[in-house]
């Protein structure tokens, strides 16, 4: 038997018979005449000291092969909740969207529940549900939000059904959109809105400030700074600049802690270990011509002044109370906020990696449970633009030397 060679010409010469699908017109299996059930959720939300608020809106439409997409009820099925951060996302968003698809699925007509019926959401929280529920599988599929968003051709085999955008019924996606970003915000607003100073619930913050002074050269600008603050339920925040004085980073530690927990429903008590930063702060608040003085120099960063301006503020408001602690007494969440900032000084922000900000997280976690009692730490994020600079001020406050 004499093998046949298959030469390079001859493939080069070979016509192609086989015609590739029309994907467009593709749907998904068990698809008849009369269209395809789709339910889309749209999800938003906002993190706003260490609290999650969310809004969900979601709608069902009937998709049909030659183009036409009929929603089945213009107004949305809402949801909206405030949850802690320290209750993961993943878990508490994944059973908004269960709910939110149970609720449209009562308003789907019978006819269209014979065949697969396609939800459309974000593909994270659809992947966690589907693992969650394995029996969402008999008689669900999903696709991701954005193919419904899509306004091109650019759809896979059995995804071209849930395209929304460039029909009539895809005028009404903003409508939705909006709402979820509605709901959310409303949240947020409700959760956060000042109330009277004597309906404020408590909330406590320990900072604390890491400095050493070098010569390298790496560091030309006077020393490695870290600060760090732990809360009383486990949250935490760390940051690193340069700086020349302990001070400014005790003062710095002080303000990250009213920008990140800070709201009109709590009286936050900030703690510090450091007189000469509590002494300042509160000289800054009830003395108007230290405050324009310090503030007129030139010195800080604007977005410092402004923040600057609201903590004084809420002080003078007793909104906000400033106490002295004494550091290295054997309290847990001081002892902690110590701990966090001395390894962020070993850790500065130039050379830290992604690679090792997971590490890091995880040690600053462990050391917190461990001294605190909280049986969870979480980080929340610290803005760059949180440093206070020396001035001319700080070397008149008495305690600040």
């Amino acid at each position: 038997m004499n093998n046949v060679e298959i030469t390079p010409a001859q493939i080069k010469r070979t016509e192609l018979t086989w015609e590739p699908p029309d994907y467009t017109s593709s749907y998904p299996a068990g698809f008849t005449g009369q269209g395809v059930a789709v339910i889309v959720v749209v999800m938003d939300q906002v993190h706003a000291a260490g609290n999650c608020h969310v809004g969900l809106t979601s709608f069902a439409f009937i998709s049909r092969e030659n183009g036409d997409r009929e929603v089945i009820d213009s107004e949305p099925i809402a949801e909206s909740l405030t949850h802690s951060l320290m209750d993961s996302c993943d878990a508490v968003h994944t059973d908004m969207l269960g709910r939110a698809i149970l609720a449209a699925m009562d308003v789907i007509p019978d006819a269209y529940k014979t065949n697969l019926i396609t939800v459309a959401a974000d593909k994270h929280y659809l992947k966690l549900l589907f693992r969650k529920f394995v029996a969402f599988r008999d008689f669900m599929e999903y696709r991701s939000i954005d193919k419904v968003m899509n306004p091109y051709e650019s759809h896979s085999l059995g995804e071209i059904h849930v395209k929304l955008i460039g029909s009539p019924a895809g005028e009404l996606m903003p409508h939705f959109f909006d709402e979820a970003s509605r709901l959310a915000h409303h949240e947020y607003e409700r959760n956060t809105a000042q109330l009277p100073v004597e309906k404020l619930v408590q909330y406590s913050v320990f900072t604390d400030c890491s400095f050493r002074a070098t010569n390298n050269r790496r560091y030309l600008k006077g020393g490695r700074m870290g600060i760090g603050g732990v809360s009383e339920d486990g949250f935490f925040f760390h940051s690193h600049y340069d700086a020349t004085n302990i001070m400014t980073g005790e003062l710095s530690a002080m303000l990250a802690a009213f920008n990140i927990f800070y709201h009109g429903g709590r009286q936050l008590i900030i703690h510090t270990d450091s007189l000469g930063a509590l002494t300042f702060v509160l000289r800054l608040a009830h003395n108007r011509w230290v405050y324009n003085t310090w503030s007129s120099e030139g010195v800080q960063n604007p977005q410092v002044l402004r923040e600057m301006e609201r903590l004084t503020e809420a002080i003078r408001e007793r909104r906000v109370l400033v106490k002295h602690i004494p550091g290295h007494t054997g309290h847990g969440l001081q002892e902690s906020s110590d701990s966090v900032s001395k390894m962020h000084r070993h850790f500065p922000g130039q050379i830290v990696d992604k690679g090792h900000v997971s590490e890091f997280n995880q040690r600053c976690e462990a050391i917190i449970t461990a001294l605190s009692g909280c049986e969870k730490a979480l980080r929340l994020p610290c803005a760059d633009w949180i440093q206070i600079r020396p001035s001319v001020v700080h070397a008149r406050n008495r305690l600040w030397k």
